[in-house]
């Protein structure tokens, strides 16, 4: 008798123990789902954060009359068939680089110089740090490592802003 009652026991507990392990594994998953969810709710803030500072800053830039213009957007590669022979080099004498965009000559005569960040909406702040051939005007070309992320961005025509800061 008194075995049977430890095999009843020991059965309870094991019974107990494989649903603790099942309520552990799902509160386990439960947690794991929260932290995505939180992870995920942190970037869209950050990414709304972004974008507010930069319509604070487009607007701060009409607020004082500085040059919002819409020009022909593209995005170029280091290679030496869309630069010159050595296209690690901007014309500014820098690397070439992400975040960085090169400007055509009639902008760059209107003040559009290196050094001078631009504003593209939708697409971010950007350093100028390179021209591009004389051929083109009204136009910004967005540097990029990937060609195949370039060919994608294709020309796109959108309001650029020169910020004074």
């Amino acid at each position: 008798m008194k075995h049977k009652i430890n095999y009843v026991i020991i059965t309870t507990l094991c019974v107990l123990v494989a649903a603790l392990g099942v309520i552990i594994g799902y509160k386990d998953r439960a947690i794991d789902t929260l932290r995505h969810e939180l992870a995920l709710a942190n970037h869209t803030a950050e990414a709304r954060k972004v974008m507010v500072e930069e319509a604070r800053l487009l607007q701060k830039a009409v607020n004082a009359n500085s040059q919002v213009l819409k020009v022909t957007v593209t995005a170029y590669n280091p290679v030496a068939e869309q630069c010159d022979s050595d296209p690690l080099i901007a014309a500014s004498m820098r690397k070439v680089r992400e975040g960085t965009v090169a400007v055509s000559r009639d902008l760059f005569d209107q003040g559009w110089v290196f050094g001078k960040k631009v504003r593209i909406e939708g697409l971010g702040i950007f350093e100028i740090n390179d021209l591009m051939n004389k051929r083109f005007t009204k136009r910004v070309d967005v540097f990029m490592w990937d060609e195949g992320r370039a060919r994608r961005f294709g020309k796109r025509t959108i309001k650029a802003a020169l910020l004074d800061l």
